[in-house]
């Protein structure tokens, strides 16, 4: 089993990772490279995914009801993290990512061990499987797609 410091740190690694992909041009950084998504869009998405789940956290550590699940509608969801992050510049989109992901972790220090730990009313999973599956998972998926096509430019 995973500590909260554990998962802290995987979920940290993406900062690392997004921080790199500074070193690369706009027109990199906007080229479609999976389907109809840059990596623009894919960091945008995985900023949207932080910053719906900063509130579910904060519910979290105010002992509110919280029902750990997958998002009733998916592709409306990321479609809208996707438009949003379009809006913004590809460089000022990577900073707000990483201060996103570093909210959530932050967030994510004040939940009590107990509330980590502890399986969620109407789910399957506990914090740190949720966090293990839905998001670090998530974003090694990516971090591949991504890796991949800048292996192919290089």
């Amino acid at each position: 089993m995973a500590t909260i410091s554990d998962v802290s740190k995987d979920l940290e690694r993406l900062t690392v990772f997004i921080s790199n992909l500074s070193l690369y041009s706009d027109d990199v950084l906007c080229k479609l490279i999976v389907g109809t998504w840059s990596i623009q869009d894919i960091i945008s998405h995985i900023m949207g995914w932080d910053k719906n789940f900063i509130k579910t956290l904060n519910q979290i550590i105010n002992n509110e009801e919280v029902k750990l699940e997958e998002h009733h509608d998916v592709q409306a969801f990321n479609e809208a993290s996707v438009s949003f992050g379009r809006k913004m510049k590809p460089h000022d989109l990577l900073k707000e990512a990483i201060s996103q992901r570093k909210q959530l972790i932050s967030k994510l220090n004040m939940v009590s061990k107990s509330a980590f730990t502890k399986q969620f009313q109407n789910s399957s999973h506990t914090l740190e499987t949720f966090l293990q599956n839905m998001f670090i998972g998530h974003d090694r998926h990516h971090e591949e797609q991504i890796k991949n096509y800048l292996e192919m430019v290089s």
